[in-house]
């Protein structure tokens, strides 16, 4: 009897994770303003954008946010970039911050993400951006400059991996994309505190995570946080080191000095081995525009005012 319990309580546990699973995996969520933006209607995935100084320019500073985060993540350098009267847009990329979430897997990935952030540019009427890429968003941004490289007049990568095995992944992805079980412990995700460890590594170990980064976080569907493979995608045909100077536009490697989820000395190594030696912000963790603001500025503003 004892036995038959047992069975029937492990087969309701089975059946309610399966369903669960079934759940996670068809969400989605329409488009919507968030962080201060806008959205801007698209053929493909809808994307929330925020705009910052001239909005009658045809040639954009354009910020390409990193995985898990949104436009909010450029506010302390977004208003300072256009303060001499650039226009500079924020975009949210497809299934974070308040863009859509579609259930498509393949809109998540360097294709879909390039093909949405182009199809915006063309939407706002930008004819050449400077892309200026964190993280996934440097990926993103390498990809846009390989499939449309009249868009793009120079490019900033920030942190962005430089190839195969360079970059760890957060502990959390790790989890909630497990089979079957990983559905449901994405559950948790609303808890910031099962959110803390994965999101510090975003940062200096002595650096407090901001608050929008759990916000950022919490947009995110299971297919968004499973399915975000930019930098998979990319490097796993070729290194986007050897893509990025390969390009014919101008490029900029900017690296922070205590960065452990793409760890520093590994990827200043493969940059600088292919002539593009990034510029290390002190004491800056992965997320230098947020940890050190006034120092990542001075680092890029010269270059994407040429």
């Amino acid at each position: 009897m004892g036995i038959k319990i047992v069975v029937g309580v492990l087969a309701v546990v089975a059946a309610g994770l399966l369903v669960n699973a079934v759940a996670v995996d068809r969400d989605s969520h329409v488009a919507e303003p968030f962080g201060g933006g806008r959205v801007l209607p698209l053929d493909g995935p809808d994307l929330n954008v925020r705009e910052y100084g001239r909005a009658d320019s045809d040639t954009a500073i354009v910020l390409l946010h990193g995985y898990s985060a949104s436009v909010q993540w450029w506010d302390q350098v977004a208003p300072a970039l256009a303060a001499d009267g650039r226009r500079v847009v924020a975009i949210d990329l497809v299934g974070h911050g308040g863009s859509e979430a579609p259930r498509d897997e393949d809109a998540y990935g360097a294709a879909g993400q390039s093909g949405a952030v182009r199809g915006a540019l063309h939407a706002l009427g930008i004819r050449q951006a400077v892309l200026v890429g964190h993280s996934m968003g440097g990926a993103v941004a390498v990809a846009v400059a390989e499939d449309e490289p009249e868009l793009v007049e120079r490019i900033v990568v920030s942190d962005t991996p430089a190839g195969v095995d360079q970059g760890a992944l957060p502990l959390l992805k790790e989890m909630v994309c497990w089979p079957v079980v990983g559905p449901a412990l994405d559950r948790f995700r609303a808890i910031d505190a099962f959110d803390t460890s994965s999101l510090q590594t975003g940062f200096a170990d002595d650096y407090p995570v901001p608050d929008f980064a759990y916000r950022s976080l919490q947009r995110l569907t299971h297919t968004g946080v499973c399915d975000s493979n930019v930098v998979q995608d990319l490097d796993g045909q070729q290194d986007i080191a050897d893509r990025l100077a390969a390009l014919e536009q101008p490029a900029l490697v900017i690296w922070g000095e205590r960065d452990v989820l793409t760890p520093t000395a590994a990827n200043v190594e493969r940059y600088t081995a292919v002539g593009l030696a990034p510029v290390l912000i002190d004491g800056s963790g992965h997320t230098p525009m947020v940890e050190k603001p006034d120092e990542f500025l001075a680092a890029i503003s010269d270059f994407v005012r040429d």
